[in-house]
């Protein structure tokens, strides 16, 4: 079964209690980005448009506007927080440990980076764009920025798929494998 950013909303929602509408949408951004980065695939599939004041995803908007009882109800209908497998969660909660203590106003400018820009195009700030962001340019710039060390990231957290077996030679071949691998994946972030 395949997550959707709308089992993301209810996983933060579960997770931080009720947030603004604006800080749950870049939340959720930051996790699919995030989880780019660090997992190499998406989180989920639903896309986000390049809205003026930041990403949104259209689903999660809609559901979260319209379809609840409350405007301080933290049920989404449709929403299955279960779905989100371990190594998921532990980016999920990673992404919500940095970003959630962040104003919806911060949190909205960090998310005027590259990937929302390059969506956007030539518009100008306030006008509606339904334009998606690039999965790829989200990938490429949220690993350009562990590549490059940057601070005032996420602290990646440690995960290991459950199909992967540790054996005492695991932490030696991975480190291997990064090391042969790092020039040619700092050269493809930069792309």
């Amino acid at each position: 079964m395949m997550v959707t950013a709308l089992d993301v909303a209810g996983y933060v929602y579960r997770q931080r209690g009720w947030v603004d509408a604006w800080k749950l949408e870049k939340l959720i951004y930051f996790a699919q980005a995030w989880h780019l980065a660090w997992d190499g695939r998406p989180l989920f599939a639903d896309r986000f448009q390049a809205w003026p004041d930041g990403p949104v995803q259209p689903t999660v908007y809609q559901v979260n506007k319209y379809g609840r009882s409350h405007w301080f109800d933290t049920e989404l209908p449709g929403a299955d927080p279960d779905s989100l497998d371990p190594a998921s969660r532990a980016i999920v909660d990673a992404v919500l440990e940095h970003y959630a203590p962040l104003a919806k106003e911060t949190l909205v400018e960090l998310s005027h980076e590259m990937p929302w820009q390059q969506a956007r195009g030539d518009l100008p700030s306030c006008e509606r764009c339904d334009t998606e962001l690039s999965e790829s340019d989200m990938k490429r710039w949220y690993t350009a920025k562990v590549l490059r060390g940057e601070r005032g990231i996420p602290a990646q957290p440690n995960i290991r798929p459950a199909e992967i077996p540790y054996t005492p030679d695991f932490d030696r071949v991975v480190d291997a494998e990064i090391v042969r691998w790092e020039e040619t994946l700092r050269l493809l972030a930069e792309r």
